[in-house]
């Protein structure tokens, strides 16, 4: 296995610069697609390892790699006409939560997604 060392990467032209932190920074560190009705299950993700059932419109996530600290962001969307989110005070390195509401209910759907940011 080799490691390539690099202070800048560009686009074969020479443009679109970006240095190795910027871009370590700038990616997602996992993300996640999942069917939160019924049976929920995940449907596709990057870096997640489990996903729990916590209660009606409310899922919990664990990480494949740990995050470096709870300081990450998650941002969530559904499909419907609903809203997503999640709540910093609930995060670990390890574990997020997610929720959807419907009129400030909270509600499951078929379709929500989360991409999370942040150092690893």
């Amino acid at each position: 296995m080799s490691t390539l060392k690099v202070n800048n990467l560009q686009d074969i032209n020479g443009a679109n610069n970006s240095t190795p932190e910027q871009v370590a920074q700038g990616r997602a560190k996992a993300w996640v697609r999942f069917d939160g009705s019924g049976t929920v299950s995940i449907t596709d993700s990057f870096n997640i390892s489990s996903m729990t059932d916590v209660a009606t419109g409310r899922y919990s996530f664990d990480f494949t790699n740990n995050m470096a600290n709870a300081n990450y962001v998650v941002i969530t969307s559904t499909v419907e006409d609903s809203d997503g989110g999640s709540d910093p005070n609930e995060y670990t390195t390890s574990t997020f939560r997610v929720f959807v509401t419907d009129d400030g209910n909270f509600t499951d759907r078929d379709i929500i997604h989360a991409v999370v940011f942040g150092d690893q």
